[in-house]
């Protein structure tokens, strides 16, 4: 029985609680509610079950595939930081000459660039260092934010649904008990005449056939239609229980979906440093702008390409393994200070993916243990779990 309540509760009633923190992080926390055994005995809600959490697993190990790439590069940089830092004096004395140079030539072509005047150097910076990555960017925010619109609205709907189902389960339980207290009463009712007509009988002699018929037939067709009544609400309320638990396991997938879309949006955000897809593309439009005055110095570029190719070589010698971002990031060569800032931002960045990536293994290993657990509380059904799971597996291998 342990077993059992352990499964329902892990299970078979969830609601959702969003809990949002400065940062525009979103964690999802289930809380359970009792769900109808009736919803596994039926085979199409045993497929419907297991194929949803198969399918949670596979999206979760989709995004920790996506998140863990960009944590390795992430710690990749970190790793380059402590290769540059250790350094012999003399080496790091020619790598800050070059990124000296580099800084010198980037700050020439920056006075081009800046002539509108309408961008932040840290702006220019972010988006020289991610410029092939912007477009991609942009459309990946703007795509994301529609998607998460999509998504909050079909939640509210299910949102709607579910409490309608709740209310409705609700009023049929209400239903069956007043139909059980009202055919007591009228059970005790009848008795009562039909002891007080047989007295009358008995003690008065009086007729009361038409009484005993009376009696009896008003009493028979009130707890027919009472217990019409009866059936009629528990037939809806298991129709309506099967039907909450559609909304239930959907729900949970669509709020999966969300939550990793939001999530994603935020990582976004805060690699761009934005607030929206829109202001990304005023930024990228200004950047163009301005990149087109890099025709006016194409000396400039030259003697750029030239350090960034010498110092790419030097960093590579010293087991550096990205190198050429550092072209890009002169400054933390020769700053302490940015190089501190740049850590601290790849360690931010860092802890958000691991964030991401031990929740959506958890999610994971929630839909794996509903399943086991499934399998445990219905042997009789394990052969065919583990057939769909085998079946979902050579499906997506494919």
């Amino acid at each position: 029985m342990g077993i059992i309540k352990k499964l329902r509760e892990k299970w078979d009633n969830w609601y959702y609680r969003d809990i949002e923190d400065e940062a525009g992080e979103v964690e999802w926390e289930p809380i359970r509610e009792d769900q109808e055994e009736a919803y596994f005995a039926d085979a199409d809600q045993r497929t419907v079950y297991v194929l949803e959490c198969l399918g949670q697993m596979a999206e979760s190990a989709k995004r920790v595939e996506q998140y863990s790439d960009e944590y390795n590069a992430v710690t990749s940089l970190l790793m380059d930081m402590e290769e540059i830092e250790n350094l012999p004096g003399d080496v790091r004395g020619q790598i800050m000459e070059q990124a000296q140079k580099i800084e010198m030539l980037e700050k020439e072509r920056r006075l081009v660039y800046h002539q509108s005047g309408q961008l932040k150097e840290s702006t220019v910076r972010l988006l020289e260092r991610y410029e092939d990555e912007v477009p991609d960017g942009i459309r990946k925010i703007k795509e994301a934010e529609a998607y998460r619109k999509l998504v909050k609205q079909d939640l509210k709907k299910l949102n709607g649904e579910r409490n309608s189902c709740r209310y409705q389960i609700k009023e049929a339980k209400t239903i069956t008990a007043n139909s059980r207290g009202i055919a007591m009463i009228c059970s005790f009712a009848m008795i009562v005449c039909i002891v007080f007509l047989f007295i009358l009988q008995m003690v008065y002699k009086m007729d009361v056939r038409i009484g005993y018929l009376i009696t009896c037939g008003a009493g028979a067709i009130t707890l027919t239609i009472l217990y019409l009544r009866y059936m009629d609400a528990g037939k809806e309320q298991k129709k309506l229980a099967k039907m909450l638990n559609k909304l239930i396991t959907l729900h949970n997938t669509v709020k999966i979906r969300y939550i990793n879309n939001t999530n994603l949006l935020s990582y976004l955000y805060m690699k761009y440093e934005v607030e929206s897809f829109e202001e990304l593309e005023e930024n990228w439009n200004l950047f163009v702008d301005e990149m087109g005055a890099r025709q006016k110095d194409e000396k400039l570029k030259e003697d750029l390409e030239y350090y960034y190719d010498k110092l790419t070589k030097a960093l590579a010698k010293y087991r550096v393994k990205d190198p050429e971002i550092w072209t890009h990031q002169a400054n933390a060569l020769i700053d302490s200070r940015e190089m501190v800032e740049v850590r601290h931002a790849l360690i931010g960045r860092r802890q958000k993916l691991r964030e991401q990536i031990e929740y959506n293994k958890k999610i994971a290993g929630t839909a794996q243990e509903d399943i086991k657990n499934l399998a445990e509380k219905y042997p009789k059904y394990s052969a065919e779990i583990a057939a769909l799971v085998k079946q979902y597996d050579e499906k997506t291998t494919i």
